[in-house]
């Protein structure tokens, strides 16, 4: 009995130090990587022949290298082959719970089960297998500074755009403020989150805002502030899907600097970028003496920007206290009446000798009172194509400007008399006192010189002048003999 009894407790024992001794087999990483560091261990598949080795070097590297294999293959037994009876996938959501919310970028990730899928809910895919890396980690395809070539591997057209980007410039500088493809993309910024169009374009300006208001050295910060005040930020509160946010503008991928010649904005193309939604006015404008020039690449000529402001609504030119004083102006009317754009660049002497352009003064010395005219008339009241009070985009050339003077001074007796004794001066100066004072070019009806019909005299003059001189000379040409009788009476008298 006694024999039986310590028999039974021997092999208790010996039982438990196999079973112990093979739990430790289990939980030790290196009995497994004896048979799986080796390349030609493999398995067939679904008609594939699929490697199943693990490099013990770029395990040890991985941030699960810590974790013990049965931690994600469970229920393996590695004394038998197969390991498992029915082998199922790793489950990385069996540790990783909050998968969903880190993921942002991939929306469907709502649908992801932890052990497969599509690329956009299969881990595996992005992170790994065995080679398992923090994005911290510099060397990992997900660190912020990889992340364009890692998920260009799927997005090939997105990553050809971003290497462009400015962005992309700031990223190679190590910049941390740069954005990478998850920073953005971690917000509900795409279609695929299957949000209003209003609330899309909401969240893309509040992410682009995020970053470019922080910016102490940048030059557009202010102006950014006051982006919901500005036309295009108070129609997208109001839930206008179509007003224009910083990617319409700027593109989404392929940002970069307004000094690019490859950029949207880039001064000779902002044009055509607000021409996308104001179709009929950069039209008008391409027409225009100033759109013809930007059209040619001149960027001197002002374009959308320049008056209209690039993020904020209504920014005012800066334009010299002395320039207005110079050319007897008053800054409060200049921006009423909008003329603060056109007076910044057609004072500025240095530009208007460039392209040999009378400046603002000069061009308009024929005015009298020119103080009062700044006043009361607008620039392209005389320089557009439209009627007064209309605001027109086809700015004419200097040739083609009109001077309809008659339109305001015929409002009332007092600026038509005006009107009348400087034309009457004018006349005189032109013409000398006789035919300035006979033939005047006052706009009085009764008085004023026809261009036709004084085209029609003259012709009709120069007939009459032309066919006096032929008169004269036929005249002359055919003239009679002098005294013939005579002459023929002294031949008669020698003849006898």
């Amino acid at each position: 009995m006694k024999t039986k009894l310590l028999f039974s407790l021997i092999l208790i024992g010996v039982l438990s130090t196999i079973n112990s001794f093979a739990e430790k087999r289990i939980q030790d990483n290196s009995h497994c990587l004896s048979c799986h560091d080796d390349p030609t261990i493999t398995m067939t598949k679904n008609g594939k022949e699929i490697s199943l080795e693990v490099k013990t070097f770029v395990f040890s590297r991985s941030v699960h290298s810590s974790l013990k294999c049965e931690k994600c293959h469970v229920g393996f037994n590695p004394d038998e082959i197969p390991h498992k009876e029915n082998i199922t996938p790793v489950n990385c959501m069996s540790c990783h719970k909050n998968v969903v919310q880190v993921h942002q970028f991939h929306p469907t990730m709502k649908n992801a089960s932890g052990t497969g899928g599509t690329n956009d809910v299969n881990c595996k895919n992005c992170h790994g297998y065995h080679n398992v890396q923090s994005p911290k980690n510099p060397s990992s395809p997900t660190h912020f500074l990889n992340s364009t070539n890692f998920c260009g591997n799927c997005h090939k057209k997105e990553k050809e755009d971003h290497i462009k980007s400015q962005h992309f410039v700031e990223l190679n500088k190590n910049n941390p403020n740069a954005p990478t493809c998850i920073f953005c993309h971690q917000k509900p910024i795409t279609p695929g989150f299957k949000l209003d169009l209003a609330q899309l374009k909401l969240n893309q300006e509040e992410l682009c805002l995020s970053c470019h208001i922080k910016q102490e050295n940048n030059p557009y910060a202010k102006a950014l502030i006051n982006y919901d005040k500005s036309v295009h930020g108070s129609a997208l509160r109001k839930g206008n899907k179509f007003a224009a946010i910083c990617v319409d503008c700027h593109g989404s991928h392929n940002l970069q600097k307004a000094s690019s010649p490859n950029s949207n904005i880039n001064p000779t193309k902002v044009s055509n970028v607000c021409g996308k939604c104001h179709i009929a006015i950069t039209q008008e404008y391409h027409s225009s003496v100033h759109g013809v020039e930007l059209l040619k690449g001149n960027p001197d000529v002002p374009g959308c920007t320049y008056c209209h402001g690039e993020h904020s609504i209504g920014p005012m030119a800066v334009v010299e206290e002395r320039i207005i004083q110079k050319n007897r102006m008053n800054f409060n009317t200049l921006v009423s009446n909008k003329m603060v754009f056109c007076v910044r660049c057609h004072t500025n002497d240095t530009l208007m000798a460039k392209y040999k352009l009378s400046t603002l003064e000069k061009a308009h010395d024929w005015l009298p009172n020119l103080q009062r005219h700044w006043e009361t008339v607008r620039c392209v009241d005389c320089h557009s194509s439209y009627d007064p009070p209309n605001l027109s985009h086809n700015i004419l050339p200097r040739e083609a400007t009109v001077k309809k003077c008659e339109e305001c001074h015929s409002k009332n007796s007092i600026l038509m008399t005006k009107l009348f004794k400087h034309e009457k001066a004018r006349s005189r100066e032109k013409y000398g006192f006789i035919n300035g004072t006979i033939l005047s070019d006052a706009y009085v009806i009764g008085t004023t010189r026809n261009v036709y019909l004084d085209f029609i005299s003259v012709v009709i003059f120069g007939i009459v002048i032309v066919f006096l001189l032929i008169h004269i000379f036929l005249r002359w040409y055919f003239r009679p003999a002098k005294y013939p009788i005579v002459e023929n009476n002294i031949k008669e008298r020698e003849e006898q």
